[in-house]
């Protein structure tokens, strides 16, 4: 696609097993409301557990209306719409094979709260269809947060497209991540989505878990202090308890840093090797002029 092209528009009322709701404009109150009430890959992470920023029970309680959604425009945000449209651009021109289309909010066949609106789709001049994501962080990537990785593969569930790319500015780094369909992935993911969303059609709250926006969300249902009333509570020992062993792994938390911050010295990455192969497990980042502090990879991704 040469610079003076311009993207257009591919929203057929079905693609393969999918339902054409609309071709809405991000913010808009159809926009909102083709959200509201269903899943969006978006919105997939959370239900599996892999957003630092929202957990089941806070998704749970924005779609039953427990708590009002708060619109989120930080820099951050703010960042990533202006320059969505400029990276896909990029990306086009890059790929003269592929003819790339902005499309609509889909519904799938069979569970019509699933939805998909991926920022773009591209065919091949083989006839071939991909889902394009973009994305754009501060900090540079190793690899793809798996919380987007379950965002495509729900677009492409839905759609029935067995191909996905993530294009990405992460730390001004330019990513690029392409992503086969995977039928043992999606149905799992379907499982649970399909779980939640009972949650969400019988008003039941899914279990607590210990992240932060379960934690802020609760706080947030009852914001006032009835200074008169006071509530016995089993147990709340344990609370207590809890505290005291928080305090200790903290400080022992802050220990082990401290001693890789200190081998690390100017490093970027800090890795074990196994087998041969090498294994980052902690990295040093800055944002703007201040000072690197380390950010610990747990678990396989």
């Amino acid at each position: 696609m040469s610079k003076k092209e311009s993207i257009g528009v591919y929203a057929p009322n079905k693609i393969n097993c999918a339902n054409l709701l609309g071709v809405f404009e991000d913010g808009t109150s159809e926009w909102h409301e083709a959200r509201a009430d269903g899943i969006g890959g978006s919105e997939v992470s959370a239900i599996l557990g892999l957003n630092e920023y929202e957990s089941p029970y806070s998704l749970w309680a924005k779609k039953v209306g427990e708590v009002p959604i708060l619109p989120v425009e930080n820099w951050s945000v703010r960042f990533g719409k202006a320059f969505e449209e400029p990276i896909l651009n990029l990306w086009a021109e890059d790929n003269p094979d592929y003819t790339v289309y902005r499309t609509g909010t889909y519904a799938d066949g069979d569970l019509p709260f699933m939805r998909a609106n991926p920022d773009a789709l591209a065919q091949h001049k083989d006839g071939h269809w991909i889902v394009i994501e973009i994305k754009t962080s501060r900090n540079s990537w190793v690899e793809t947060p798996a919380g987007y990785e379950a965002q495509v593969m729900h677009y492409m569930d839905i759609l029935g497209i067995d191909k996905a790319v993530i294009v990405a500015v992460a730390g001004w780094n330019y990513y690029e991540d392409w992503i086969d369909y995977d039928d043992f992935i999606a149905r799992a993911q379907r499982e649970a989505i399909e779980k939640f969303w009972k949650y969400v059609v019988d008003n039941e709250r899914p279990s607590f878990d210990g992240s932060d926006a379960t934690y802020e969300t609760v706080r947030r249902r009852h914001p006032e202090i009835d200074e008169d009333l006071s509530i016995e509570i089993d147990g709340i020992h344990h609370l207590a308890h809890i505290a005291e062993k928080f305090d200790q792994a903290k400080a022992d938390l802050n220990q082990a840093k401290s001693e890789v911050l200190d081998v690390m010295g100017k490093a970027k990455y800090a890795y074990f090797e196994y087998e041969g192969e090498k294994h980052i497990v902690a990295t040093r980042q800055a944002r703007g002029e201040g000072l690197p502090y380390l950010v610990i990879k747990k678990g396989k991704r």
